[in-house]
């Protein structure tokens, strides 16, 4: 069972557990199937996750996953627009989440701690149902994390959120809010099927040469690694079919 008393790494794991038991009835309505929670490394890593569906239900499952099966709570680098809402910027650091940092994420992997990149960022979320399932390009970032911290990465492919909270698209506001918004069709989420599956964790160092992690590299990797959970998703879609039924 994991932890649910104090603070810890600026984690408040009572009010993670408080948040969590009202979320646990969301993650059973939305029928969470899970694959592969085996090849999650007992220490540090790098978790990559694709983004699926406008609300963060990605997120709430794929947390919830990892907090009630393996006692792991996941840090998550997110936009530094997240922290501008005066009550987020109080409450997301208490559950796991902080402004994207290179030194940041260094120092929650010495620790031995998991981390969450969305490598898509909005576009993968906010993208239009005309995507569905289109993994948009990755940044980068996280594989220049990994490579620097020698940190094992661990893939996951996440279904459900294309139906569940599907977006006609995003409203141009990036001007105004630092992102642009998506155009939902529903708020309620739809009762669909959710997947998610771990992927085998891939080592940094099988992408490198030498001893200097470069631009380049961080970025072949990224790219080498949206193609495989690429792949993946399309598998995942087969197995799980119709996504009401």
């Amino acid at each position: 069972m994991p932890e649910t008393n104090g603070t810890v790494d600026g984690i408040d794991r009572s009010f993670v557990e408080r948040l969590a038991e009202p979320f646990r009835h969301v993650r059973s309505y939305c029928r969470v199937t899970v694959e592969g929670l085996e090849n999650v490394p007992a220490g540090k890593a790098v978790v990559v996750a694709n983004h699926t569906g406008w609300t963060g239900l990605d997120h709430a499952n794929l947390f919830l996953t990892l907090y009630d099966d393996l006692g792991r709570v996941l840090r998550t680098a997110v936009h530094p627009t997240f922290f501008r809402v005066p009550l987020v910027r109080e409450l997301a650091p208490r559950l796991g989440f902080f402004e994207v940092s290179v030194k940041r994420s260094m120092d929650i992997l010495d620790e031995g701690g998991l981390i969450l990149f969305f490598p898509e960022a909005e576009e993968g979320n906010f993208k239009s149902i005309f995507k569905r399932y289109e993994l948009q390009a990755f940044k980068p970032g996280f594989a220049r994390v990994a490579l620097a911290a020698n940190a094992p990465v661990v893939p996951v492919v996440i279904l459900g959120g294309e139906e569940a909270n599907p977006s006609l698209g995003t409203l141009p506001t990036k001007d105004r809010v630092g992102i642009d918004l998506p155009i939902p069709v529903n708020v309620v989420p739809f009762p669909v099927k959710w997947r998610i599956k771990f992927m085998k964790p891939v080592h940094p160092d099988s992408y490198l040469e030498g001893d200097v992690v470069d631009l380049d590299v961080a970025a072949r990797m990224a790219e080498d690694l949206r193609a495989q959970m690429q792949a993946e998703l399309y598998r995942q879609l087969e197995k799980r079919g119709n996504p009401f039924l």
